[in-house]
């Protein structure tokens, strides 16, 4: 009860604060690790204007190795752990089989259809990973929509590459790309919709449009639930994705080096998550619910749990993949080659898509969504 003439007290508003997945550090790197490997390559292109199809050349084929380096991670995650090679036993031994066969189909027969369609399945895989990184996001807050988080994810890329389409410059940027003539040939299928071009350019905009009215009204719903660091990592994916249109040499390499970068924080986190601790108690509650993943617990993850326990061992963990990788991108050429990208790609592209599954209670926790947003995480 207030006195007369007395003056109520000012109402504080309370600042929404930010919810991290693994704290502000590996968040802030997951991402903005992508504006440096961009601002450096275009400044880099810009201070020697004379190679520019050099550089084009260079950037393209930097790309394409980085995006190969970080795929084999996912093999020891899978062979290396018996309890998450457990969970899909007849998946991990026969896809290996079926996907180096049609690899190497593919590469002596030359079937240049494989291309494109390896390069939407990539694609489709790296928009994927960051609608998950989303949804971690708004585990923790217990607020957001899996459709909202997905358009945010998706309708920028398309609107880049439907961009892109009506750029004029695009057969001759494919042309100075350096890429072999299969592989030329399947970018320059892009340009098979430019008729169309404008026309879907008004329409993605459009949805574009609408997707960020429809997330601004969810955010301010939200109140204090709403998450900061969340705002952080979708502002910075629409930029990453922008400055595909600024420069798309290095926008390119920007973008895969951002999913390789995200992908081994995220594997270095959820091991040391995963494996790190000792927590019997939480294995055996993770075993009676009939989740064989996560693996927690002193004893389990065979030779992956074993590197994991200590930040040493994850960093030799991780080298020894990358340089592994690196060897192999050295030494192997032609068709050997062609049949080890294609081989490796798909069976990244297929196992990542069963072993990061939100729905899984193991894989929720040792991403960090907490166990009360099993809501916000259901469109996973």
């Amino acid at each position: 009860m207030l006195r007369a003439g007395t003056v109520p007290p000012a109402r504080t508003a309370t600042l929404p604060r930010p919810c991290w997945i693994f704290g502000p550090v590996p968040d802030l790197a997951i991402a903005l690790a992508w504006v440096p490997v961009f601002l450096g390559w275009h400044l880099l292109t810009e201070l020697a204007p004379g190679s520019g199809g050099t550089r084009l050349q260079q950037g393209v084929a930097l790309a394409l190795l980085v995006s190969f380096l970080h795929q084999p991670l996912t093999f020891v995650l899978v062979y290396g752990d018996r309890r998450q090679f457990a969970l899909h036993r007849r998946l991990f031994v026969w896809a290996p089989v079926v996907a180096l066969a049609v690899s190497v189909l593919a590469a002596v027969r030359n079937w240049w259809i494989v291309v494109p369609f390896a390069a939407l399945w990539n694609l489709q895989h790296t928009l994927q990973q960051r609608y998950g990184v989303e949804r971690i996001y708004g585990g923790r807050s217990g607020y957001g929509s899996a459709r909202l988080d997905r358009a945010v994810s998706y309708v920028p890329m398309a609107v880049v590459l439907v961009a892109l389409a009506a750029t004029p410059s695009l057969p001759g940027l494919v042309r100075r790309s350096g890429l072999d003539p299969r592989n030329a040939q399947g970018v320059a299928l892009l340009g098979a919709i430019r008729p169309a071009a404008v026309g879907l350019l008004v329409v993605t905009c459009a949805a574009l449009a609408v997707v960020v009215v429809l997330w601004v009204r969810q955010e301010r719903r939200a109140g204090p639930r709403a998450n900061p660091a969340k705002w952080l990592y979708q502002a910075s994916s629409l930029a990453l994705v922008g400055s595909i249109l600024v420069d798309p040499v290095a926008g390119f390499i920007a973008y895969v080096t951002a999913h390789a970068l995200e992908y081994a924080v995220i594997v270095d986190r959820t091991a040391k998550r995963r494996y790190g601790a000792a927590n019997g108690a939480v294995a055996v509650a993770v075993a009676v619910a009939g989740d064989g993943g996560g693996g927690r617990g002193g004893g389990g993850g065979g030779l992956l749990g074993t590197l994991a326990r200590r930040r040493g061992g994850r960093v030799a963990f991780l080298a020894g993949i990358v340089l592994v990788a690196f060897a192999v991108d050295r030494l192997v050429h032609g068709v050997a080659f062609n049949v080890v990208v294609l081989t490796v790609g798909a069976l990244h592209f297929t196992y990542d898509a069963v072993i990061w599954k939100l729905r899984r209670p193991a894989v929720a926790r040792d991403l960090g969504a907490v166990p009360g947003a099993a809501a916000a995480l259901s469109g996973v």
